[in-house]
């Protein structure tokens, strides 16, 4: 376990670095000196590019690991597959349920994973589904379900399944995210944390029976949070005691603002292209 994680952002909506494309979307590459997990996939248009821009070989990824089955970040998962696999696939069974966006007006559209189950498999995709916690090496674990703990941390009913003809809460317990086991304490890698994050870090704690979380990197999925749900998680970020949060994706600028303003320079907002070294 001894030795240096390096977390590149390899897609993201914002970019800042030239030779370098923004998406709608997420993925990051882990780099752990034993295996290479790519933590989503990114929407789809611009992972491949952007990994060769960075001098990254797709073909050295080992491990796919997916936060949760919304296509901006399982959108990549196909074209990857062909290029590296096969591959192991780490995720919750849900991944493939029907998932749907509908805002109260409009009509329902489509956000699940663009590809059959049947179509992954035939590019390379080898799934290891599971609800519980996953230990994918020495010091680094999906964390499975996450309970919803906090009340203020209420999902966003957008979000719908289909089932029978009819359109229903999806509820995205096939939210999860990844821990890292560093000298620091856990560092925390999020999708959307659709879960909340608050609810998400409280989960870790737990499984991991550590006192404090160093880091945290992703999207925390407050682009649209109330007033009052951002004030509330600010308010139970202290018990933490974490000494980095870099957010990027789903964050939105109300919320960036908000946790600068809380956390200071422990502060960071991610791009396309930024790594992160920390010793394991």
């Amino acid at each position: 376990m001894a030795g240096i994680v390096e977390i590149t952002n390899v897609v993201d909506n914002t970019v800042t670095t030239m030779g370098l494309i923004a998406e709608y979307g997420l993925a990051f590459l882990i780099r752990t000196g034993a295996k290479t997990i790519l933590f989503d996939t990114g929407a789809g248009g611009v992972i491949v590019q952007n990994m060769l821009t960075l001098g990254l070989d797709p073909r050295e990824i080992t491990t796919i690991a997916l936060s949760h089955g919304h296509a901006d970040h399982t959108g990549g998962l196909k074209k990857i597959s062909e290029i590296a696999g096969p591959l192991p696939v780490y995720a919750h069974p849900d991944i493939f349920t029907a998932k749907y966006s509908q805002r109260e007006g409009e009509e329902a559209r489509y956000t699940g994973i663009p590809w059959s189950r049947s179509e992954l498999e035939t590019s390379g995709a080898v799934f290891h589904l599971s609800r519980q916690p996953v230990a994918m090496e020495d010091g680094i674990t999906l964390t499975g379900e996450i309970r919803r703990r906090q009340p203020f941390e209420a999902l966003s009913p957008e979000f719908r399944l289909q089932s029978g003809g009819e359109y229903c809460q999806d509820n995205l317990w096939d939210d999860q995210s990844l821990i890292i086991t560093t000298r620091e304490g856990p560092l925390v890698v999020l999708g959307c944390a659709h879960a909340g994050l608050i609810s998400t870090l409280e989960h870790v704690l737990d499984l991991t029976g550590a006192s404090r979380i160093f880091a945290v990197i992703g999207g925390t999925h407050l682009k649209n949070a109330s007033s009052e749900r951002l004030a509330e998680t600010v308010q139970a970020l202290p018990r933490f005691d974490l000494q980095y949060l870099v957010a990027c994706h789903c964050t939105g600028f109300r919320a960036s603002a908000a946790l600068y303003q809380a956390l200071g320079d422990k502060f960071i907002y991610n791009g396309v292209g930024r790594v992160f070294r920390f010793a394991r």
